[in-house]
Formats: C-alpha cells, structure tokens, sequence
C-alpha cells in the first residue's frame, strides 16, 4: 500500500496511506483511532475504490500543531480530499464523522458521504468521564483511561475483552486515547455549528449500529430530522465498532451506497 504525506493548511502533515482502484474514497477515524483503525474493512473497499486512509492529527506518525481546535480537523480532512481530487466519496466514524460532516459542506463535488455514529449529542457526555479519563492519562495509566472510556458508548464488556486479547490493537488503542479529551471539549463547539446549518446537499448514508444505546448517540428518528435527505441503515446485532466486529456487512453497506453513487 503506497505511503505519503499530507501537508495540511497550517502545516500539519499528516501520514497516509491509499490502495484499490476506482473512484476515490477516503475514510476518517474516531477519537480514538489512526491510520490502521479501518484495516478490517481496507481491503474490501479496495476492490471497487481507490481507498485513502490517513492518522487524524497527534496520532500514527501524523504531526500535530499547537493550537488544537475544531477548525484544524475540519482542515485536515479538507486536505486529504484536495489531495484524493474531485468527486470522491467521505466516509467518517464517530468523531470523525461529525469533521466530515463540516468539511463536506466545504465541499460540494463530493460524490457521496457515509456517516456512522457521530456522536450528535456530545454535550451529553459526562464531563466527569473526562475529567476521569485526563487523570488516569496524567498519572500514565492509558490502560485506565481506555478503561473509563469505553462504557461510555464505544464498546461493551465482550468487545473490550476481545481488543485486549490484540495486543497490537489495544496498544495502539493506549497511544491514542492520550488525545480523546481535548476532542470531547470541542464536542460542544462541533455540534452547536451543525445545527446551525443546513446539512450538505449531498448523497448522505447514515450507518449506526441496531444495538447501540448510548445517549450521545442520535436515535434514528433524530437523525431523520437532522439529516432528513439521508438514507439511514441499521446493523444487525453491532454497536460503534462494527467495521472491526463484522467488516463483511458493513463494508457492503458502503458499497451499496457508493456505486449507487458513483456517476
């Protein structure tokens, strides 16, 4: 898979990867994730697209930048789809969808855009957690930090388990959560700019997982509401993770879309 570099426009350079052929589709991770979240599904992708994948900001090689805000993700993400070229699809997981959300209102050549699990309602989310989690990472406890984190929405006792018996998965799992806390603080700023605006007038699929509870995350009827051109798909038995847990389904849910889309 050829490797590169993307500069983004305060300088940022953040670390890259893309494989397949076809139109091109580029795939932006949660808080908690880097270039090597969406390998499961990689390859799948890869047979009907040209699939870029890149670290977001601080994590898996990329650099970072010393005034961390909204903006700067929004940017990054802008970046990646300048270099990918014109038509692309936007595929984005959990935070990372909330960024792709705001960067495709910037872009309106997108062919399409995939949503799973933005977390909508981020000001839902137990500012004690944070504070919990910024303690165990200050007392270099990032196995902790994970600890407090997950239940909060992200994975269950039984996903968990598994992650930790991975223990490539889990360590980088422990390098990136030392970043999630400042992405929850600009959850807020995120969301409040959303709903402020009209969603983007592009082909819109909305993924979530059926069993997938967690407060911060919209049911399906907001999402009609919000988003109310999306085409919305549930997944069977999955939660937030389930590119990870059944990467078989997902990734033909996005293919579905996609070449539906793909004119």
């Amino acid at each position: 898979m050829p490797e590169t570099t993307i500069t983004s426009a305060d300088g940022t350079k953040l670390a890259a990867r893309h494989s397949g052929h076809g139109s091109p589709i580029v795939l932006v991770h949660g808080a908690n994730g880097s270039l090597e979240t969406f390998a499961p599904i990689e390859g799948l992708l890869a047979e009907r697209h040209s699939v870029w994948v890149y670290s977001r900001r601080g994590r898996g090689g990329s650099g970072d930048g010393p005034d961390y805000g909204l903006d700067r993700e929004v940017e990054d993400v802008s970046a990646v789809l300048a270099t990918v070229g014109d038509r692309a699809h936007l595929l984005g997981h959990s935070g990372g969808a909330v960024y792709c959300l705001l960067a495709a209102a910037r872009r309106r050549s997108l062919r399409s855009l995939v949503l799973y699990e933005p977390p909508l309602h981020g000001d839902r989310f137990d500012p004690i957690v944070v504070e919990e989690v910024q303690a165990a990472l200050d007392a270099g406890d990032p196995d902790r930090a994970l600890e407090v984190l997950f239940p909060v929405g992200i994975a269950v006792e039984e996903e968990v388990r598994i992650i930790r018996s991975l223990p490539e998965v889990w360590a980088r799992a422990c390098e990136g959560v030392g970043l999630v806390p400042r992405e929850l603080r600009t959850a807020q700023g995120a969301i409040d700019r959303l709903t402020a605006s009209d969603p983007p007038d592009i082909p819109t699929l909305y993924l979530y997982g059926e069993d997938t509870d967690a407060s911060i995350f919209a049911t399906p009827d907001e999402v009609a509401e919000l988003l109310p051109n999306a085409q919305l798909h549930g997944l069977p038995a999955q939660r937030h993770l389930a590119f990870a847990f059944d990467p078989t389904s997902f990734a033909q849910a996005v293919l579905d879309f996609t070449t539906a889309h793909d004119g």
